[in-house]
This record gives structure tokens, sequence and C-alpha cells, in this order.
């Protein structure tokens, strides 16, 4: 048997950009958040479009928060905050995805 094979599999990766996650740990349990980019392995860029906004994005680590599905495809978002939109606009964009993800699929927040 051959222990050195070079076949990997590729995993799907836990975390997006796009994704809505709820954080699990700190001040902000149960929060709901977007992800706006990826840090490394384990940090995440999150914004939830009223404490904290794209601008002022929040750095989470990966083990703090809870990954639900993703919300807007990685595409959609960039075109959303690369856009001709301003900070407040965006931020509103990033509050309606939230509130759409939590009523379509009834989640409970704090």
């Amino acid at each position: 048997m051959d222990s050195g094979s070079d076949i990997s599999i590729a995993l799907p990766e836990r975390f997006r950009p796009g994704m809505i996650v709820q954080s699990k740990k700190g001040h902000d349990r149960g929060r709901l958040y977007l992800v706006l980019a990826c840090k490394g392995e384990t940090r995440l860029l999150l914004a939830d479009g009223r404490t904290r906004g794209y601008v002022d994005a929040k750095l989470k680590n990966t083990k703090h928060v809870r990954p639900f599905g993703q919300a807007i495809d990685e595409m959609e978002l960039e075109e959303l905050l690369g856009g001709e939109l301003c900070e407040s606009e965006c931020n509103l964009s990033i509050r309606k995805l939230i509130a759409q993800w939590t009523q379509d699929r009834e989640i409970k927040t704090k």
C-alpha cells in the first residue's frame, strides 16, 4: 500500500465572503454578521451594517462564530462594496441582506 499518495481531496471552505454568521462569544454574542473577507485561516472581517459598518468591520476569530449559509455571491458582494454606493448605502444594504436572511429562515437573534 502506497502511503505517500499525492491524492488530495478538496474540502469546501467553511467560511466565505457573503456568508451570514452568528457570534458565539463576546459582548456581541447572538448577533448576525455578513462575512466581508477572510483574513488568513482563522480570522474573518465581519459587518452588520449597524454597530459595525463595512468601513469599521469587526475582526473575529472563526472559532467564535457559527456559519449559517451563503446570503450573497462573492461577486455580488464585491460589486456592492466596490460600486458607486456611499458608506451609508452600503451599510443599509448589509442590514437588508441580514434582515432578509433572518426573515427567510426565521433565525432568532439577540
